[in-house]
């Protein structure tokens, strides 16, 4: 058969083949290592670009050396920057929380000076001996339990009304009066409907104050312009004052409210200074969580038809709660009738605000940590209780407003350390190249160039290369990184040395092995091109009996020679054998992976690895393999060699099992079915005896030797021939990518 190495020069009647797609393609990504290893090609980006292999170590160097400059760049600005950063955020915290508090103890104290001289004039009216005399008449006339009509008729309700207008100066004042029994006496409508009914529920805490001698605001709030249309609102909220009458011995025996006094307009422009001079969002709430003054924020979201509510219904109307996302996001045309788009706020059972949460607990405090609002943006604020008045003052900043200046220093020093990385990575780029270039000269793989990467496997990835000077395709196998202890540098070299022992043309050469100055164990191989049997089966099922027992004996003529040199292979399977097409001899099968290999009588000169368990492919493992695993045999070679047989000639493993327990059972127990069976055929009965004393389960029951199981193959190939034009048939149906 001669000496034939796949890589040797081909006839013109090769490359004809070759170009008519006669011999395979497959192979090209294909090396000894493929059966254990991934073949899935490389991106082209990737593939297409040399591998530095050899340079792991001026890369780790290179890396190095970038972390150091890049430390010694950055570490200074990033302590210096985050430093500075930090003093500007605290002090900007302290500057913006120095605003809030002073910004809300300010109006605090003129909300509450308003307030208090709102009450203390509406008190002196009620001060007044003629006013106290009406009333006082009044309290008799109803104390002698007149009709109602009676009291309505009472020339004393004119008189208030008349001093009261006269006492503000305002035609359009108007009033309420109360006894002691919550019972209206008089009011200021012309028709008197009111008097003589009961305070409503509502305000009967508020009356209660009154009458044990306080002063009480109450509204804002939106009355009904007539007490016959209760639904028709006015467009201006009422707020107004309800003092206590006493009598000349100073006790309390009446309960006067008084509004329309523009009292709700005066309290309102006061937040709205406030708001405008400071740029603040300045508002007021009671008890319930109601907002009772404008807010220019909620007024602009309002107005540009981005608030839940209208501009008119802000005061009296907003419950001041977190709607859970930003209303501003949201555009409402018509407030009565959201389009399905438009997220809608039920505000009733919205959680309140935080500040609103902390003023109405009567908690002073200044937040500086963000939180949303009533619009949902994240804002900071103040908030002050008015215990007399029961009311809350909040004022609030948009947070990102506040912290600008924050986030510029923030960005400037980011910007900064942006700009000093690009340089370090790029001046540390330039002086690790340099570096690289000066190491991988003088490398051992320096005169290969890699292509791509094929596989990796349990030891090593290999790599397709090509030699500069030759131009020769080689398979680079590099030991993997995290197989760098001492068992794994000594299997490779193993496998590496063992290898090389053999000269067989049906083995697979090395051409070069060693270690680079960084450590790296490398061994440079014939580049195999072709299938593996088990593509072979793949791809046309069951073998004629002619191929097969060509193909097996030139799987002898390698193992003769590697057990000759007291070498055994110990992983014979379909994936570890590659076919080709060779022009002169047709089907060209060649033993690769040595991975595995071991001698049998070792000595000084062959590495050793401490194996303490069996090793190879369970599926093609002879019995005996299992049972005593450090026990080595030729014989069990033979065996596999048998399943390789049987493999090729029934297109099936003779067992299959997906569980190793059920597996090793048959195995050691159990015979394969006969090959006829899978092929639908019977086959020739020596050839099946051929088959079957190879797997024979004892060790004696099978061939002696590699030579004489040869020498059975010779005599039977006799009656089964396969010839040159077969296999060029066979590939050009079959071999194609």
């Amino acid at each position: 058969q001669g000496s034939r190495g796949l890589a040797s020069g081909a006839s013109s009647e090769a490359a004809s083949l070759e170009n008519r797609g006669l011999i395979t393609k497959q192979g090209a990504l294909r090396t000894h290592a493929s059966p254990r290893y991934n073949d899935t090609p490389r991106p082209k980006s990737e593939s297409s670009k040399p591998l530095p292999i050899w340079a792991a170590r001026t890369r780790k160097s290179r890396r190095r050396t970038s972390r150091w400059f890049w430390l010694a760049a950055l570490l200074p600005t990033a302590l210096v920057g985050l430093w500075t950063y930090q003093a500007v955020n605290s002090t900007l915290h302290r500057s913006i929380e120095f605003k809030l508090e002073s910004t809300v103890d300010s109006l605090a104290i003129t909300v509450d000076r308003f307030l208090v001289d709102e009450a203390a004039l509406v008190q002196s009216w009620a001060r007044q001996p003629a006013l106290r005399q009406s009333i006082r008449e009044l309290i008799e006339l109803a104390g002698t339990d007149p009709s109602i009509e009676t009291i309505r008729q009472a020339k004393q309700i004119d008189q208030i009304y008349d001093q009261l207008r006269g006492f503000s100066n305002n035609e359009d004042v108007k009033f309420v009066v109360w006894n002691a029994n919550y019972r209206i006496l008089a009011s200021w409508q012309a028709d008197r409907a009111d008097v003589g009914s009961l305070v409503d529920p509502s305000g009967a805490e508020s009356l209660a104050r009154v009458m044990a001698g306080e002063s009480v605001f109450f509204g804002p709030e939106r009355l009904a312009d007539n007490p016959d249309a209760s639904d028709q609102q006015s467009s201006d909220p009422v707020m107004g004052v309800i003092v206590p009458v006493q009598n000349t011995q100073g006790k309390t025996i009446a309960a006067m409210s008084v509004y329309g006094l523009d009292t709700f307009a005066n309290f309102d422009r006061i937040f709205s200074r406030v708001a405008v001079g400071s740029g603040l969002d300045a508002y007021a709430v009671n008890r319930d969580g109601v907002m009772i003054s404008q807010s220019n924020v909620a007024m602009s979201l309002a107005t540009q038809g981005r608030f839940d509510f209208k501009p008119d219904q802000i005061v009296a109307g907003l419950r001041v709660s977190d709607p859970g996302y930003r209303v501003a996001s949201y555009r409402y045309e018509d407030l009565n009738s959201k389009s399905d788009s438009v997220r809608s706020i039920s505000r009733s059972i919205c959680p309140i605000t935080v500040s609103v949460a902390g003023g109405i607990s009567e908690i002073p405090n200044v937040r500086t940590d963000s939180y949303a609002n009533y619009a949902g943006d994240k804002v900071v604020g103040a908030w002050r209780f008015l215990s007399p008045w029961q009311i809350a003052i909040i004022v609030e900043e948009d947070a990102a407003v506040a912290f600008g200046p924050s986030r510029l220093v923030r960005f400037g020093f980011l910007l900064l350390g942006s700009l000093l990385s690009v340089t370090a990575f790029l001046t540390a780029a330039k002086l690790a190249r340099t570096a690289t270039a000066e190491q991988a000269a003088v490398h051992p793989l320096a005169r290969y160039d890699v292509t791509n990467e094929l596989g990796s496997g349990g030891m090593g990835i290999v790599y397709r290369a090509r030699h500069r000077q030759l131009g020769r395709d080689v398979a680079l196998k590099l030991l993997r990184q995290d197989r760098q202890d001492k068992d794994g540098r000594l299997r490779f070299d193993r496998e590496a040395k063992l290898a090389a022992s053999l000269s067989n043309p049906h083995s697979v050469m090395i051409y070069d092995y060693g270690h680079s100055p960084s450590g790296e164990a490398f061994c440079v191989m014939q580049f195999l091109q072709g299938l593996t049997l088990q593509e072979v089966v793949a791809r046309s099922g069951h073998q004629p009996v002619g191929r097969v027992l060509a193909i097996l004996r030139q799987v002898c003529d390698a193992l003769a020679e590697a057990h000759s040199l007291n070498l055994l292979h110990r992983d014979i399977k379909p994936q570890n054998v590659m076919l080709s097409l060779d022009p002169s001899v047709g089907d060209w099968a060649v033993v690769f992976d040595y991975g595995l290999a071991k001698p049998l009588d070792p000595d000084a000169s062959v590495f050793q690895t401490s194996e303490t368990v069996w090793s190879g492919t369970p599926m093609y493992m002879a019995p005996e393999r299992f049972r005593q695993p450090t026990q080595s045999d030729p014989r069990s070679d033979l065996y596999s060699v048998g399943c390789v047989a049987y493999y090729l000639l029934a297109g099936r493993p003779p067992f299959i099992e997906s569980e190793p327990e059920s597996l090793f059972s048959l195995i050691l127990s159990e015979q394969p079915l006969g090959i006829g069976i899978h092929r639908g055929e019977e086959i020739v009965e020596e050839v099946s005896n051929l088959v079957l004393k190879c797997m024979a389960k004892n060790a004696e029951d099978r061939y002696e030797s590699v030579a004489a199981l040869a020498r059975d193959v010779d005599r039977i190939r006799l009656a089964h021939s396969w010839s040159v034009d077969q296999a060029r048939v066979w590939w050009s149906h079959h071999g194609g990518t």
